[in-house]
């Protein structure tokens, strides 16, 4: 099972590097397209649709890895108020509400991405196929539950360390 978690935490990160290094190149791309456009008066006239493709790899690819490390948003300022006894429960169902609106996304985002790939739809300047980008959008919520599974599995394993620890004792 181990090995499992560390393939998920691997794959997840690697991802999250993707992420990185389309935020690099569309940074890249953005000042490459500016210093063209004002100092030649010769812009990259495709910079636009690609950097919009690489803001969406920047948002999707990112998003498993910052689930994984748990450093996602969150209304901490609310669960910290909560009795320890209601802490988990709350926990649990908020894992349950990211399942249910990740299975949805990935149900429509699927069929968003191969309604695109049936028409070959392509950018408008520069032709670009776009089903190859969509596709980042149902992966990365295939991603995410799986991540929330990984989540529930340590944490049921780690409940079964500490239910054994006190039995020891007793």
């Amino acid at each position: 099972m181990k090995t499992a978690y560390k393939i998920i935490d691997k794959l997840v990160y690697w991802m999250f590097l993707a992420g990185v290094v389309s935020g690099i190149f569309m940074t890249a791309l953005v000042f490459v397209s500016t210093l063209m456009r004002y100092l030649f008066n010769s812009p990259v006239h495709f910079s636009n649709e690609l950097a919009g493709l690489l803001f969406l790899s920047i948002t999707f690819l990112t998003i498993p890895h910052v689930l994984n490390i748990d450093r996602h948003i969150k209304i901490d300022l609310v669960v910290k108020k909560l009795p320890s006894r209601i802490k988990n429960p709350v926990g649990v169902f908020a894992s349950m509400v990211m399942i249910i609106f990740s299975l949805v996304f990935i149900y429509e985002s699927w069929g968003f991405m191969n309604f695109s790939r049936l028409i070959s739809s392509r950018s408008d300047i520069s032709g670009i196929l776009l089903w190859p980008w969509m596709i980042l959008m149902p992966l990365s919520f295939v991603m995410c539950v799986v991540v929330k599974i990984k989540h529930a599995c340590l944490f049921r394993g780690a409940d079964e360390v500490n239910r054994l620890v006190v039995e020891e004792k007793s």
